[in-house]
This record gives C-alpha cells, sequence and structure tokens, in this order.
C-alpha cells in the first residue's frame, strides 16, 4: 500500500484534542520553583547596580541573580556563526553593563510560587543612568547617531553588497523605470503557547534535565553545556507538546541557561512561564524592513536591470538567529525573475529594541513583497496585463538547477504553469464582469496577484542551529513493531506523521505500526530539530534511507525463508510476498522474529543480527560549500526552492479606508507532498500570519524605545471572522536533490498574500478613480484612507 502522498491524520491529534498532551507548564516535579525575570524599564542606560536586598527578604524567596552572578558563574551564550561577518559582543544571561532595550533581562528571582517571586521581581531596584536611545534604523546609521554598541563605532552588526553586471549602464538605456520603497512593519509570531522552562538537577548524576517549549533540542544542549561550562553528556533536553513556535523558540535565549544554573545551584527544579506581555516584550521580533527599489524596463515588460538598497531594523545585538532574516531578504532577490545586471546593497542596522528572532518566512516575505510591488508598477507603466508581465520575466522550466545572481542555486520549478494555473481556476480574465457588476451596486472591489518563492531547509556554514543534515534511527524490534527516532522536532506541525508515512511505504506495513519518537537528546540521534521546514527535507529523507536498509536485510531474510530470489521479493499490508504470487508469504512480525531468534542458522546467520539503523542525510544543493566553489565566493544558503502563486479579491470601502478580503486562492509547488492535507493545513496556518501581517499586526515603539503594544488590547492578530476561506492546489517538480522529491511547505503561504492584497487594493480603488499603490505594512484603514486622501489631493 502506499502511504506517501495519501491524506493521513496527524498522529497526535487524538491526544491532543482530547486536551490530554503535555506541554511544560503541565509537567510537575516535586519541589518545584518559580522564577521570574527583572527586565529593564529603559531602552538604553547604563548600569550602575541592582539593589536585591528587599526582593531576597520576602519570605519564600530562595535566591535572587545579577548580572554580576551571572558574569563569575557562566560563559557568554555563544552566537550561532559569522558567516557574513557579523560583529559580537559578549551576550550574557543577565545585563552586565548597559541595558540596550526595553525588557533586557537585569536579574531574576527564584521563590517558593509564582505569585512570591513576581512580587520579589518588582522589589528588585534598578541603578543606572538613562542614555539616549536610537530606534529609527535610518537614523541609526546617521553620524552622530545613539550607538548601541559603542565600541563598533556605527550601528551596522553587518553589511553586503551584490553586484552583477552594470545596472547604471542598464537602467539609464532602459525603455523607462520604475522605484519605490516598501516597508514590513515590526511583528512576531504570538504562539499560542508561549515560551517556557523547566529544569532539575541531580547531584549524583551531575546532571541537568531541561524541559522546553522549543524547537531545536541538541543546539540548545550544545550552547547550555558552552554557557554554563558543562559536557553535553550533563544535559538532557526534553522537548515535551509545543503550542506553536514558527522560528520563535529557536535557542538561546537569556531564560534557557538561567533556569538550568539556578536548579544545579538550589538542587530543586525550577519553572518558568513567559506572560504574554513579557513575549511581546522581549520574545524576540521580526519582519521590520525598508527597501528601496530602482529598476529598468522594456516595453514587452522585461526588467532588465534592478537595483535595491535594503535597511534592516534588527533591533539589539542578542545570541538569536534572527539578525539572518535581513541577508536571507537580500539574497532571495530577484527571486522568480531573471534579471541579468543587479545590484542589492544590505544594511543590518541595531537599535534599542526587542532583537530579532526567526519568524516564519525569514526575510522572504520583505524581498518578495519588494519585487511584486516593482511587477505591478512595470505593468501599469506598460499598459501590460499584471500577469503577463511576470510571465515575460519567470526564469523556464528547462533552465533548472538555475543560478541566480547571488548564488542562490534554484533546484526546479515551473513558475509559469503555476502562474496559468492560479489564473484559470481564480477566474482572472473573467474579474472585470464581476467588477462592473459590483460597481453598479456602489462597491469596488479588485483583483491581485503574487508570485512567492520560499526557499527552505536553510543552510549556514559553520552553524551548530542552521545546516542540511538530520539524522534518524529506526528500528525493528522482535516482533516487528517499528521505532523511528528522529533529530527532527515538530512543535505542532504534524511531521512526525510525514516522517511514519515514508517508513510505512518504504516497509510495507500500517502507519499505526509505527511509533515515532522526537526531541529527547537522551533517546533521538543527534539532529538540529525544526526550522526552515527542514524536518521532511532531512528527518524524513534520512528516515527513508534507514528504513530501506532495514528492507533490504529483512528481504533477504525473507527469500530465504520463502525459498526464492531476492530481487522478487514485495512488502505489503504488513506481509513479505512473492511478486506475483501474494499468498506465498510471510508475516513481517515472523521474519523479524527470525531476525533476533534465529542469529546463528539460517536463514539469518550470514546478517548482522538485529534491526536497528541510523542514517543521516545530508542535501546535495550545496556545491559551493564543498567540492566545487563558486568563482565569485557566492554561497547557497538553501536546499530547495518551492513556490506558489496567490490570487486575492478584496473590497474597498473609499470613505472609511476599510478593506475586507473576500476571497484567496493559492497554487502552491512544494514538490512532492508526503502529505497533501498537512501541507494544507500548514499553508491555511500561514494565510492567516500572512493576513494578520498584511492587515493588523504591529509592534509600535515611542520615540524614546518604549514598547506601546504590550498586550492583546493593543497588538491585533486576526480571527476567523476577519478571515475568508481558502482555496489551495497543488503542482509538482520534485527537487532532484534528495530521495523524496520534497521541497518543504512550512514557511510557504507568508508572502504571497501581503503583495496580492496590495495588488488588489491599489485595483480595487482604480475602479473610484483612485490611483495608489499600497507599499507600506500593515494596510490599516487609517492607512488606506491616508492614501485615498493624498490621491484625491
Amino acid at each position: 500500500m502506499r502511504w506517501v502522498g495519501k491524506n493521513v491524520p496527524m498522529k497526535t491529534n487524538r491526544i491532543l484534542a482530547a486536551g490530554k498532551g503535555t506541554y511544560v507548564a503541565d509537567i510537575d516535579l516535586p519541589g518545584v520553583c518559580h522564577m521570574a525575570i527583572v527586565r529593564s524599564p529603559y531602552a538604553r542606560a547604563r548600569l550602575r547596580g541592582v539593589d536585591t536586598k528587599a526582593a531576597a527578604a520576602l519570605p519564600g524567596v530562595l535566591a535572587v541573580a545579577t548580572g554580576a552572578d551571572v558574569q563569575r558563574e557562566m560563559q557568554p551564550i555563544p552566537v550561532h556563526t559569522q558567516a557574513l561577518g557579523e560583529k559580537r559582543i559578549p551576550i550574557w544571561a543577565l545585563a552586565v553593563d548597559e541595558l540596550r532595550y526595553v525588557g533586557e533581562p537585569v536579574a531574576a528571582v527564584v521563590a517558593e510560587d509564582r505569585w512570591t517571586a513576581l512580587e520579589a521581581a518588582r522589589l528588585v531596584e534598578i541603578q543606572c543612568d538613562e542614555l539616549p536611545a536610537v530606534v529609527d534604523p535610518n537614523r541609526a546609521l546617521e553620524p552622530g547617531s545613539p550607538l548601541v554598541v559603542e565600541a563598533w563605532g556605527d550601528n551596522v552588526l553587518s553589511s553586503g553588497v551584490v553586484h552583477q553586471g552594470d545596472p547604471d549602464a542598464k537602467l539609464a538605456a532602459a525603455s523607462g523605470r520604475v522605484s519605490g520603497k516598501i516597508r514590513t512593519q515590526r511583528y512576531t509570531g504570538v504562539s499560542i503557547e508561549p515560551r517556557g522552562y523547566l529544569a532539575s538537577y541531580e547531584r549524583y548524576r551531575d546532571r541537568v534535565t531541561i524541559y522546553g517549549s522549543i524547537q531545536s533540542p541538541h543546539s540548545l544542549r550544545i550552547f547550555l553545556a558552552e554557557t554554563l561550562g558543562m559536557r553535553e553528556n550533563q544535559i538532557h533536553v526534553i522537548e515535551p507538546h509545543v503550542g506553536g513556535a514558527f522560528g520563535l523558540k529557536l535557542p538561546t535565549y537569556p531564560e534557557e541557561p538561567l533556569v538550568c544554573w539556578f536548579a544545579r545551584k538550589l538542587e530543586r527544579p525550577v519553572r518558568w512561564i513567559e506572560e504574554r506581555t513579557e513575549n511581546l516584550l522581549a520574545g524576540g521580533h521580526a519582519r521590520e524592513m525598508e527597501l528601496s527599489f530602482e529598476a529598468g524596463y522594456e516595453p514587452d515588460g522585461r526588467v532588465t536591470a534592478l537595483k535595491v538598497r535594503l535597511v534592516a531594523d534588527l533591533g539589539a545585538p542578542s545570541a538569536l538567529c534572527g539578525w539572518g532574516m535581513a541577508s536571507v531578504a537580500a539574497f532571495v532577490i530577484p527571486g522568480v525573475y531573471k534579471i541579468p545586471d543587479v545590484r542589492i546593497e544590505r544594511y543590518s542596522v541595531v537599535t534599542n529594541k526587542c532583537p530579532w528572532n526567526a519568524y516564519r518566512a525569514y526575510g522572504k516575505e520583505a524581498a518578495g513583497f519588494m519585487l511584486e510591488r516593482m511587477m505591478d508598477l512595470v505593468a501599469e507603466k506598460t499598459g501590460l496585463d499584471r500577469a503577463e508581465v511576470r510571465l515575460r520575466n519567470f526564469i523556464q522550466p528547462d533552465e533548472f538547477p538555475f543560478k541566480q545572481v547571488t548564488g542562490a542555486s534554484l533546484d526546479s520549478g515551473d513558475y509559469p504553469r503555476v502562474l496559468r494555473r492560479l489564473l484559470e481556476e481564480g477566474g482572472w480574465s473573467r474579474f472585470a464582469e464581476e467588477q462592473a457588476a459590483a460597481r453598479a451596486r456602489g462597491e469596488y472591489i479588485g483583483i491581485g496577484m503574487s508570485y512567492e518563492l520560499t526557499p527552505e531547509g536553510g543552510c549556514i556554514p559553520q552553524s551548530s542551529l542552521l545546516s542540511a543534515f538530520d539524522g534518524t534511527r529506526v528500528q525493528i524490534r522482535p516482533k516487528g513493531e517499528v521505532v523511528v527516532m528522529t533529530g527532527v522536532t515538530s512543535p505542532g506541525c504534524g511531521n512526525e506523521t510525514g516522517i511514519a508515512q515514508i517508513v510505512a511505504e518504504e516497509l510495507g506495513v500500517p502507519i499505526d505500526d509505527i511509533e515515532v519518537l522526537q526531541g529527547d537528546t537522551d533517546v533521538c540521534p543527534f539532529g538540529l530539530g525544526n526550522s526552515s521546514s527542514r524536518s521532511v527535507i532531512f528527518g524524513g529523507s534520512a528516515a527513508k534511507l534507514a528504513a530501506r536498509e532495514l528492507r533490504d536485510k529483512m528481504a533477504r531474510v525473507a527469500s530465504r525463508m520463502l525459498e526464492v530470489g531476492e530481487e522478487d521479493i514485495e512488502f505489503g499490508d504488513g506481509k513479505i510476498f512473492l511478486r506475483g504470487a501474494p499468498a506465498r508469504s510471510v508475516s513481517f512480525e515472523d521474519v523479524a522474529g527470525q531476525v533476533y531468534r534465529a542469529a546463528f542458522t539460517l536463514p539469518v546467520c550470514d546478517e548482522e543480527p538485529g534491526l536497528d539503523v541510523t542514517r543521516y542525510f545530508r542535501h546535495g544543493n550545496f556545491e559551493a560549500m564543498n567540492k566545487k566553489p563558486d568563482p565569485e565566493g557566492r554561497l547557497n544558503f538553501y536546499s530547495t526552492w518551492p513556490n506558489g502563486a496567490t490570487l486575492a479579491v478584496v473590497q474597498v470601502d473609499p470613505d472609511t479606508g476599510v478593506v475586507q478580503v473576500r476571497k484567496l486562492k493559492s497554487v502552491h509547488d512544494a514538490g512532492v507532498l508526503v502529505n497533501p492535507m498537512l501541507v494544507d493545513a500548514n499553508l491555511h496556518g500561514a494565510f492567516a500570519q500572512a493576513l494578520g501581517g498584511a492587515f493588523f499586526e504591529d509592534l509600535v515603539y515611542d520615540e524614546s524605545g518604549q514598547l506601546l503594544t504590550t498586550t492583546f488590547m493593543d497588538y491585533t492578530i486576526p480571527t476567523a471572522a476577519d478571515l475568508p476561506s481558502f482555496e489551495i492546489g497543488h503542482e509538482c517538480t520534485p527537487s532532484p536533490f534528495n530521495p523524496l522529491g520534497a521541497k518543504g511547505a512550512g514557511e510557504s503561504g507568508i508572502t504571497g498574500p501581503m503583495a496580492a492584497v496590495a495588488s488588489a487594493i491599489d485595483d480595487a480603488l482604480r475602479q473610484a478613480g483612485i490611483s495608489v499603490h499600497m507599499m507600506e505594512m500593515p494596510f490599516t484603514p487609517q492607512r488606506v484612507w491616508r492614501a485615498i486622501e493624498e490621491a484625491r489631493g
């Protein structure tokens, strides 16, 4: 029976739907105490001291720590890599000399219960000299601006230029030019479960166990060992059920080493559960970028040159990996389009705001928004259809694998086919009639489309967190039960089900006979967890290799039991049988039993005892990192390149600026889909997050660096009432670089809706005789109304 490609419900559905999942807050250990964090009220200040006397004297308080304690007894938290020349400073679990953003941890308190810990935290007094803050990235680049890190001499974490051809000359020679500036606001992932950790310590084993709402247990173990000065085998990391992550639970946050340090110090379990306000204040931000562009085009719509200047507001320096979003945004330009002459300048700027951490789409959304708005402007200037302009600029199907100007190695795709299917199924050519009918009713509706390229399976050289390999162990037990242990994890996205399907198909057994274990560093082979949609691409590929090796061994044993040729053996329905004669068979269980029971006799004695294989899969789409360096030193940072087209229909009220999304349709190419139902579920969530960013979500700071949106009263996220029904179609161009042909889909669906709804808003307002170009998110009623009023003069 084939399992790959089937709609199979998540293996965890039953337990989660029953409310029987185990999250960090559900785990209760004897003697557990609670940690609270004292956070900086200042965006920038010089720290003179921290007075903890009143807090320490409060009944029920067990310990208080400051930066001085941390500096004496820990190492700085390691940063992941300096792949692109990023500047460094020591990052301590608690602030030592300077405060660089509101919400930065300054002290930590542990008490018998949570409420006492919170009260003690309020009694800690921070003594400091407040300094001028910088919260605007463009101002941060100006001479004389306040410096986030004075030793650097500027506010640039890193910068870079990609240059190919002569874009200035091509722009001068072009028939026409378009230019503009797009801005994506600062926002974040707001997973349903905030972060949380529970650490315990065993004195006689000198060992820490930490349960965490996390994504990468093995990576966290490495970073904790380095921070705490321990061996890796002294640290056991367990990831229980996780209520969403989206990249924002990647290591290393200050609270992670702190709970372990306190547990070791007190020899008691220590728990910390993040409050929503803490999450919004200090749980990692994302997205805030500004991209200025100028493009030259010909009358047929072909874009011949492109210049981009990207300024990203990373917030304060940290040990988190969010800084890479700016680099990725620059890296994926010009995306699905073949533009020969390009210059991309990137400035990754630090400010006195909460640091970036990874968030789903990881910079690709800003690049895609810019490219699609640019293509709409070219269409407007040439009078061509918006879709036709894209079709004339696409990389063509026979050009893959395609090396982009940045070094990106695009594995496969058929962009014209995907777009044409979307246009046909979405009624693009027929929409003018619907638009006219709506106009007659006094309604203004518009249609927009966009194309997104969302590479998955990120890989940074020398990184302990982001690399293009992973391991899986497959074990068949004596009664034929199959256990899969993977280095990848599932923070709620269902990849354990997809991996089980891959193994079930290889071994010919029911999926219910397969148990998948994840998220335990004592049980699972070393792996890099869940990020960048890597779980099925890497963990699933490794599972396929391990299961195939076991299948071959089982086939050899079964062929001797059946006295037939090994090449004539097939697997299915829990049996191993002769091809063409399924009645001549042995059960999968009997063959497994023979391997364990008959190790010294036929038909097993020529085989190694046991049925237990661990395999690692390393992705092949990285020649520049190993055997064939790029002559220009360019690196490819992604394994696979899924893509998709999105169509949106909106209704706009010109008098109020209110926008209603009436339709959202996507056609997506993620290669071979192991479980289409799970892919659709991931895309549904992505569409919701995309529309949340397009219309609602915004982390707003004032000029002094105070965050003004610290609760869901201020930070709006979409509800079901704000979202349309989603329509999804799939195309398939398999990736040639992994045995599954899969490309991943976990980050897809964020980029497309943003540009599609912007295009649709422009189109709707044209029906009212108003010419606008929505270039800045979110498209709130106020922003849309102001654009309308400016257009009206």
